[in-house]
């Protein structure tokens, strides 16, 4: 289909013309290379005019006047750029020219932000969820890749400390324990099994599955009380000459925990606390003496509620409780 080159056209590619001196035969050859030269690149820069309508609602499915929405409609040169704020019924649409579909980004006071990046051609119908900031927490979050002190042995993680308990770390409470086994011959053939517990009746974990949100804060504002699972089981085999088995997720958004649980004669929690980590752990029996990691290691992202009975979820990274931490340790994500 041939494609009309517009003054709009003109100006979303700000092509610039060619110009040149000649003489004699090659004039006519360069003229028309010029012309073709100048063809393809308006046919490439063109695109396709395209309207994305976008509704905005909170996480109760409520319109969000005055969001502040920035639409990027990709160019192969840069972007043509839509800026403006969704109405009372939370909406805004926009009609631009683009190559490679749209980023876009939403913004409001008192909300976490939302992007998503939309590769479609066409027009586009949207709802986007903007998560209001409800109860943001000082946490102990932090980055951690612990490096196992002995293999084929549970042993006591402190969350507060960020360390081992005694007599492998200077940690005082148990809060979760490790384990790991298994042997690293090579990148192609190697095993491990990572095995995650808890000593108090009450303790443990819920798996959160991958996230359903494009919003910044993407896990449940509060722990829930249903049961929570005391052990966890990863493993992962490797081989050239077979396929690898793993019950690692990777798509997994992570997991809520519960610690230092006190139950009444009933059952019912009286005391504890709350945390999560974020996406899924990591382990490694392979060995590497000059970093310390003669038995593997264990990696995960955590955040430790210190409070009592405060099953908040959502963290404020200007209130981590930890200080001085390097810059790979640090954590931004709420």
């Amino acid at each position: 289909m041939t494609r009309l080159v517009t003054k709009d056209t003109l100006t979303d590619c700000k092509v610039k013309g060619i110009t040149g001196y000649a003489k004699g035969p090659n004039i006519i050859l360069i003229k028309h290379l010029a012309l073709s030269l100048l063809i393809l690149g308006l046919t490439a820069c063109a695109g396709n005019l395209i309207q994305i309508k976008l509704k905005v609602v909170d996480q109760d499915g409520h319109p969000v006047k005055d969001a502040k929405v920035v639409m990027n409609f990709m160019l192969s040169q840069g972007s043509n750029d839509f800026d403006g704020l969704t109405d009372k019924q939370g909406e805004v649409s926009a009609r631009r020219t683009s190559q490679f579909g749209a980023m876009i980004g939403i913004y409001k006071d008192g909300y976490y932000p939302s992007n998503i990046r939309r590769t479609s051609r066409g027009d586009q119908n949207l709802t986007i969820e903007l998560r209001k900031k409800k109860n943001p927490t000082a946490m102990y979050a932090k980055k951690l890749t612990l490096r196992f002190p002995k293999k084929k042995t549970a042993i006591g993680f402190d969350f507060e400390q960020a360390d081992w308990v005694t007599p492998y770390g200077m940690g005082n409470t148990a809060h979760i324990l490790f384990y790991l086994e298994g042997e690293y011959v090579d990148y192609d053939n190697n095993n491990n099994e990572l095995r995650v517990s808890f000593t108090n009746v009450g303790d443990g974990l819920i798996k959160l599955n991958k996230a359903t949100t494009n919003s910044e804060y993407l896990f449940p504002y509060q722990a829930p009380d249903s049961p929570y699972s005391r052990t966890l089981a990863l493993k992962k085999s490797l081989s050239s000459n077979t396929k690898t088995i793993t019950t690692y997720d990777s798509s997994a958004l992570g997991y809520i925990f519960r610690v230092n649980t006190k139950l009444n004669s009933e059952g019912e929690v009286i005391h504890a606390n709350y945390g999560k980590i974020l996406g899924e752990f990591f382990s490694s029996t392979k060995q590497n003496k000059t970093k310390g990691r003669e038995n593997g290691f264990v990696r995960f992202t955590y955040y430790y509620n210190p409070a009592p009975n405060d099953r908040s979820l959502e963290f404020d990274w200007r209130q981590n409780l930890f200080h001085d931490l390097v810059h790979e340790e640090k954590v931004k994500a709420p």
